[in-house]
């Protein structure tokens, strides 16, 4: 129940950062390691990590013995959606022992909820520390694998959006960890021969970073927000739009339109935003211009909806 409340109030990958505290302290692990990986080309891909109660380079460690990742490994050969680790039980690699031990965390496991159609798995690992720990028994796996659903179903609802927009979840190298189809409908309308794993490179860019920019090559805005930044990995929450005619005007412009489109006199602009009517008046003669339109009536129908294909 708490945790479809803090659905309403956070951010999808807070939302899964402090599920992550929550179902590690559900079943007494004194930390956990979580996050979006592809399962399914032979050997795992980490797209994006959190943690709770882990040191900063528990992910470069682990991507150096990620070949010996016995639980990886588990799922992956077996398509079991969970694995366990003991380090003194009877099977090891060089790996699981260094990792293990560097981080004195004895009795590992994984969970993993995959999605039909989505290359990518969340994943929830809890992790025990002390040689006299429990394993995560079997009754255990169950909550959390049932649990791990629902992070995955709200995650993937806080993505879409209450509105059904163009929304995508994305790491900084542009893979896509969640899309909605609004998403996936306008880039593959927009963006020709494009690879679904990632965002097109037109979209994406040498340095994504965050802010707003406009790509009239392929009819799009997109609105990029840091959601986390964990390891020198940030995460995006990316909101794409078609460009619309109002994106042809400056700032000052636009505010000239708006006020215009809500019907105030040039007066009204001039005084609300200390302009001269003479400059309000000019800034109305471009801005029909730039729109293609000879009347200030037709403005409010034409200001914010998709450009014309």
């Amino acid at each position: 129940m708490e945790l479809h409340e803090r659905s309403l109030t956070h951010h999808p990958v807070a939302l899964f950062q402090w599920s992550l505290e929550e179902l590690a302290l559900a079943v007494d692990a004194d930390c956990s390691w979580g996050g979006w990986a592809d399962l399914h080309r032979g050997e795992v891909d980490l797209c994006a990590s959190l943690s709770y109660n882990l040191p900063d380079d528990f992910d470069s460690f682990w991507s150096e013995i990620k070949h010996e990742d016995l639980l990886a490994r588990d799922v992956m050969d077996t398509g079991s959606c969970a694995a366990r680790y003991d380090r003194y039980g009877s099977r090891h690699t060089a790996g699981m022992v260094a990792l293990s031990d560097r981080y004195h965390i004895d009795k590992l496991a994984v969970v993993v909820a995959d999605r039909p159609g989505n290359p990518i798995s969340l994943f929830m690992s809890p992790y025990r520390s002390g040689r006299a720990a429990d394993e995560v028994d079997a009754g255990e796996i169950i909550f959390l694998r049932v649990a791990l659903d629902h992070v995955r179903y709200l995650v993937e609802r806080g993505v879409n959006g209450a509105s059904g927009g163009a929304n995508l979840l994305v790491n900084a190298q542009g893979r896509i960890l969640h899309a909605s189809p609004e998403a996936l409908r306008l880039i593959g309308d927009r963006c020709r021969g494009w690879n679904a794993d990632y965002l097109p490179a037109e979209l994406n860019g040498s340095t994504p970073h965050p802010g707003r920019r406009s790509l009239p090559e392929c009819g799009i805005v997109m609105d990029r927000t840091e959601l986390a930044y964990r390891s020198g990995q940030p995460l995006f929450g990316v909101a794409l739009r078609q460009v619309s005619l109002s994106d042809r005007l400056t700032l000052r412009e636009r505010q000239i339109a708006e006020e215009i489109a809500n019907g105030s006199t040039h007066k009204e602009i001039a005084r609300l935003l200390g302009l001269s009517p003479a400059t309000v008046r000019n800034h109305t003669q471009t801005i029909l211009t730039k729109l293609g339109v000879h009347r200030k009536a037709t403005l409010s129908k034409l200001l914010y909806g998709p450009e014309p294909s």
